[in-house]
C-alpha cells in the first residue's frame, strides 16, 4: 500500500499556484474594503478634516436678508364669503441683502400673494400643517415670478382669520 500511495503522488501533477493566487487576491480585496470603510467613516486623517469642515458649516447657518412686507387683508374663498385673513409676513433671502429684482417687482409679488390668499379656505389654513403648506406655496410663487431662487423662507409675524 505504501507503494501505491507513493506512486499516486508521483503520478499527480504538481500543484499550480492558483490556490496561492486566490489567497493573495482575497487578501487584497479585504484590505481595500477595510481601507474604503475607514475612509468613509472618517477614520483616516484626510476625511476627518473634510467632515469637521462640513460640521462647522452646518453649525453656522447663513442668515439672509429679511424684508417685512406690508400686512395683507384678504377675503377667504369660503362659500359664505364672511371670513377674512389678515397676515403680516417677512421674507428671508439667500443673499445678505435684498435683491434689487425683488424690490423692483414688489407690486407683482403682493398681487400674487393676495390672489393666493383669496383662493384659500379657512379649513385649509387653520392648522399648522396648512400654514406650512401656505408658506411653501408663497416661496414657490415668488421664486417662479422672479425666475430665480431668491427667497429662502417666509415667516408669518401676524396671522388672523376672522
Amino acid at each position: 500500500m505504501a507503494e501505491e500511495s507513493a506512486a499516486a503522488e508521483a503520478e499527480a501533477p504538481p500543484k499550480s499556484g492558483k490556490g496561492k493566487l486566490l489567497l493573495v487576491v482575497g487578501l487584497v480585496v479585504l484590505v481595500a474594503g477595510g481601507a474604503g470603510a475607514a475612509w468613509y467613516l472618517g477614520l483616516l486623517p484626510g476625511r476627518k478634516a473634510e467632515a469637521k469642515e462640513e460640521v462647522k458649516e452646518a453649525a453656522k447657518p447663513a442668515v439672509g436678508a429679511l424684508l417685512a412686507l406690508e400686512p395683507f387683508i384678504a377675503n377667504l374663498g369660503d362659500e359664505d364669503g364672511k371670513r377674512y385673513l389678515k397676515a403680516a409676513l417677512q421674507v428671508e433671502f439667500f443673499n445678505a441683502r435684498v435683491p434689487d429684482e425683488f424690490t423692483a417687482r414688489q407690486a407683482q409679488v403682493r398681487d400674487l400673494l393676495l390672489t393666493l390668499f383669496t383662493s384659500k379656505q379657512f379649513a385649509e389654513i387653520r392648522t399648522p400643517q396648512g400654514k406650512a403648506l401656505l408658506r411653501d406655496e408663497i416661496i414657490n410663487r415668488i421664486n417662479r415670478a422672479l425666475n430665480h431662487d431668491l427667497v429662502k423662507a417666509v415667516y408669518f409675524t401676524e396671522f388672523i382669520v376672522q
